[in-house]
């Protein structure tokens, strides 16, 4: 017993010391989805967590809240993976990165649509063709991000855009 706690130890401090040297940041933007996911209905907001796991690779984990009309009406999780198409997130030897990148991504939304009472489950392919700054700069802003969603639940497509985003990398 004592030796898998002490494996497990020495595992985990790897990781965590590998991962704090990997950009990492927290999230805030608007999000909206069309009438036909979730309640479709209202206002709301995305919060999440961010690590850029490679160059070329960010995950993400975000909280979608509908403030309006009812706060907490929606109540949806989000998991995806982000891949930059016009420069890689951060070089290894610290230099700067292009202040311009894109992104297309790939995800999943669970969680509960209160409204209709009924659960969210969905695939989302996300394209955010415009964002500014990135780890070097300790911030970002995405604009214009959409993201085509399917259903599972009601069998359906959906989309859903974000207009605004802003990343602060801790």
């Amino acid at each position: 017993m004592k030796k898998h706690f002490l494996l497990t130890t020495i595992l985990l401090t790897l990781f965590c010391t590998r991962l704090t040297a990997l950009p990492v940041g927290i999230s805030l933007s608007t999000w909206g989805a069309s009438k036909n996911f979730a309640s479709g209905e209202g206002t709301h907001a995305s919060v999440g967590a961010f690590v850029a796991l490679a160059p070329r690779l960010e995950v993400e984990a975000s909280a979608i809240v509908s403030l309006t009309p009812t706060i907490a009406q929606d109540l949806i999780g989000s998991l995806s993976l982000s891949f930059p198409f016009a420069a890689p997130l951060y070089y290894t030897g610290g230099e700067g990165t292009l202040y311009y990148n894109g992104f297309i991504g790939l995800g999943y939304l669970g969680g509960w649509d209160d409204h209709h009472q009924r659960a969210v489950h969905a695939l989302s392919l996300r394209v955010i063709p415009f964002t500014l700054g990135g780890s070097y700069y300790t911030r970002r802003e995405r604009a214009l991000a959409f993201s085509v969603l399917y259903d599972f639940v009601g069998h359906q497509w959906a989309m859903s855009w974000s207009l605004l985003g802003f990343d602060l990398y801790l």
